[in-house]
């Protein structure tokens, strides 16, 4: 049965720290026994699995953080690091590229009215089986796998795909994971930009000739 808690004690550097459950017991965790590779913090919430740890005391096992603690960033700071709350990140910034590509693209005639319904479908479909799998993980349920995650990205779902792993901070971690993804993006990218800026229709009357 899996245990709810909070991390009241992390060594960054060495990588392990105490959880503690809501019976107010501790446990030991390592960083290795942290889901996806996450880098947790103090204050975290977390749920574990109670597993046999060093000199066979029990220890958290499959941890996952539930919940990140964020500290309040004063004003004064905002104003003197120049760093916004609302900052975009990467992946969502690419999905909206993406977005506008397409919407350029059909609005010039490029890229056929139908083949938005694809995107808007499958993102939805990627979105949410990201939102489940992330579920799933902190209940410790049956995961979604990568290989279903990836083909539906890569079948149209990128969009969605980008846009749900920012907002549930999940699978941004794992290098093998994080490079298939961007190299689907690109994939994408590049080929909405052929249409939306017309360099397919000259590169194929060449190939045709």
């Amino acid at each position: 049965m899996r245990r709810s808690g909070e991390l009241v004690q992390w060594n960054n550097k060495g990588g392990y720290g105490f959880a503690r459950d809501e019976t107010g017991k501790d446990y030991y965790v390592h960083i290795s026994a942290v889901a996806d590779g996450a880098r947790p913090k103090q204050g975290d919430k977390v749920s574990f699995d109670i597993g046999k740890g060093r000199k066979g005391k029990p220890a958290a096992k499959d941890v996952v953080v539930t919940s990140v603690a964020v500290a309040p960033i004063s004003r004064e700071r905002q104003q003197s690091t120049g760093v916004s709350p609302l900052k975009v990140g990467l992946r969502t910034a690419t999905a909206t590229m993406m977005t506008l590509l397409i919407l350029w693209a059909v609005a010039f005639g490029r890229l056929p009215v139908w083949l938005c319904l694809p995107y808007a479908f499958m993102g939805a479909a990627s979105a949410l089986l990201y939102r489940f799998d992330k579920r799933y993980a902190i209940s410790g349920r049956y995961r979604v796998s990568e290989t279903n995650l990836h083909v539906v990205d890569l079948c149209f779902g990128i969009i969605g795909g980008l846009s749900a792993q920012e907002v549930y901070r999940h699978k941004t971690v794992k290098p093998r994971f994080v490079a298939t993804t961007w190299a689907i993006a690109l994939l994408h990218l590049v080929g909405l930009s052929a249409f939306a800026f017309g360099w397919l229709w000259p590169l194929l009357g060449v190939l045709v000739r």
